[in-house]
């Protein structure tokens, strides 16, 4: 598709964290190939704040209200108030990177050219490719590229993927500015059940960086719904151990400044981690049941760390046989790498 003919975008990724963050990568590859364009974004409220963040300026947010949608005395209302948002622009290029239906749904719903639809050609949902005009047979495994070969698709660019440039800070983190370095972040929580590491293995991990480099210090950090796993955390260490914690105390902005601050990050299989990931930071990740080809850290300065169970990758929010045997990670294996970064960093500095 020729960069002239394209003047307004319209990208469909209302959620959540970690899956608007895979498709960074793809907006700045659709920025490189329209670079006159505008570009609006359908996101869920809950995540608005990410898109100051975006590689490719955002003009107008349009926001999927979820839970007013599926309500019952609320639906009608927030739905024919959505159609509308999405009909007051004429949009020459519309992609779904979500492959639901219902975001096929609104991104053929909205008002466009004849042909600017795309998706995937196997989406997550199979009745979503109905609603494309476009449809992209994507041959690779991770969501990041798996969203560049689809922005590669709609715009005719033949590019991999690009190198994203996040914008310089929106805000600063006044804990990042004053902590002595180096630093390390840690999100012990997560989203499923089964993606949060047991508490012992966090401590674990920090006590021994903790003798080895006591020059480092820690900052706990996660949404307020991790605090209860940062609070078991916090038991496991001495009195006296260099731990800031900063759950449920950050905004999503002050979070993107702290990881960037950030000398490495360790952390389950969580939205933070790809944070860490974009932000080109050095990451130390736990996956238990979900697959790291596919939703693993981006970069080449990240670490996964499996268990190894045969059962794995089994994408059960919570184990059906309630067992932890994916969650039986060596903490000296991981306090070693993490300790190899940091002394790295400063043989560099």
């Amino acid at each position: 598709m020729k960069s002239g003919a394209v003047s307004r975008i319209l990208v469909v990724k209302p959620s959540s964290l970690g899956d608007i963050l895979h498709v960074f990568p793809a907006l700045q590859l659709l920025r490189k190939h329209f670079p006159c364009a505008e570009l609006d974004f359908l996101i869920n409220p809950e995540f608005d704040a990410l898109l100051d963040y975006s590689p490719f300026p955002v003009r107008r947010r349009i926001h999927f209200e979820r839970r007013k949608l599926a309500g019952l005395l609320s639906g009608p209302a927030e739905f024919f108030k959505l159609v509308r948002a999405l009909r007051r622009e004429r949009y020459d290029l519309v992609v779904d990177f979500q492959g639901l239906f219902r975001s096929a749904f609104f991104a053929w719903i909205a008002r466009h050219r004849a042909g600017a639809v795309c998706g995937f050609a196997a989406p997550r949902e199979k009745a979503a490719r109905f609603f494309y005009a476009r449809r992209a047979a994507v041959k690779t495994m991770h969501a990041v590229e798996k969203n560049v070969e689809l922005a590669d698709f709609a715009a005719g660019s033949g590019e991999k993927v690009p190198d994203v440039e996040i914008p310089p800070p929106a805000v600063p983190s006044p804990v990042a500015e004053r902590m002595r370095k180096p630093f390390v972040v840690v999100f012990p929580g997560a989203r499923w059940p089964s993606k949060c590491f047991p508490a012992e293995l966090f401590s674990g991990i920090m006590r021994r960086i903790g003798t080895a480099a006591p020059e480092t210090a820690f900052i706990l950090a996660g949404s307020g719904t991790d605090a209860p796993r940062a609070a078991a955390v916090l038991e496991k260490l001495p009195e006296g151990f260099p731990v800031t914690d900063m759950t449920g105390r950050s905004s999503l902005p002050e979070l993107f400044e702290l990881v960037r601050n950030a000398d490495a990050v360790l952390s389950n299989d969580s939205g933070p981690m790809h944070v860490a990931a974009l932000l080109k930071r050095p990451v130390f990740s736990f996956f238990g049941p979900t697959d790291p080809r596919k939703t693993g850290p981006w970069g080449q300065e990240n670490r996964v760390f499996r268990a190894g169970a045969p059962c794995a990758p089994c994408m059960n929010k919570t184990c059906p046989r309630n067992e932890t045997i994916c969650h039986r990670i060596d903490p000296e294996a991981v306090s070693a790498a993490v300790l190899k970064q940091i002394l790295r960093k400063e043989e560099n500095q």
